[in-house]
């Protein structure tokens, strides 16, 4: 028994309505793509700034280290040379950590965006083929093959991304063994 309420639409009507559903959702998210990218940059680029910022501080305490040790005599003069050494090392140290600390989170924040991309644009696919299904036999098949493929993109994108982390953690604790 049907309800006499709900207006009758076409066939034609039904699949261009989704069609055209797909395709602003499809808009959307490659501005919402567009948009995290740009959030991307800016936040790489704030990173930077920080550490050029921390850098310029260690410089100017290394300048004022010097000006004090300037004036005292030979032992301050050794003193400064130690100074100098430790924070030189230190500072090596800690900005070679750094820009690797931030290399590793590049890698892995854009493999898991080049992933999450990949999964939307295939759901979009998907609707696209969907709206212009023929019959419900169509759509099960759709469906069927959807969920399969999705299961092994799924399935190599978690593997990628655990032989990255776990590459990039080997490389991390290689460097702090090295003296």
């Amino acid at each position: 028994m049907g309800n006499d309420n709900l207006p009758v639409v076409s066939k034609e009507t039904g699949r261009a309505m989704a069609e055209s559903s797909v395709a602003r959702a499809r808009e959307a998210y490659e501005r919402f793509a567009e948009a995290g990218e740009m959030a991307l940059n800016a936040f790489e680029a704030s990173a930077a700034q920080s550490f050029e910022g921390w850098r310029a501080v260690m410089g100017s305490s290394r300048e004022t280290a010097h000006h004090l040790a300037d004036g005292h005599a030979a032992g301050a003069r050794t003193l400064r040379e130690q100074w100098d050494d430790a924070g030189a090392r230190l500072y090596n140290a800690v900005e070679d950590n750094a820009v690797h600390t931030m290399a590793a989170m590049r890698e892995i924040g854009h493999r898991m965006l080049v992933a999450s991309d990949t999964n939307v644009r295939a759901g979009l696919d998907f609707a696209d083929r969907l709206a212009a299904a023929a019959d419900a036999r169509e759509v099960v098949a759709l469906n069927i093959a959807f969920l399969q493929e999705q299961a092994r993109r799924l399935t190599d994108q978690m593997v990628d991304l655990h032989q990255t982390a776990s590459r990039l953690a080997r490389e991390a604790a290689a460097r702090t063994e090295t003296p």
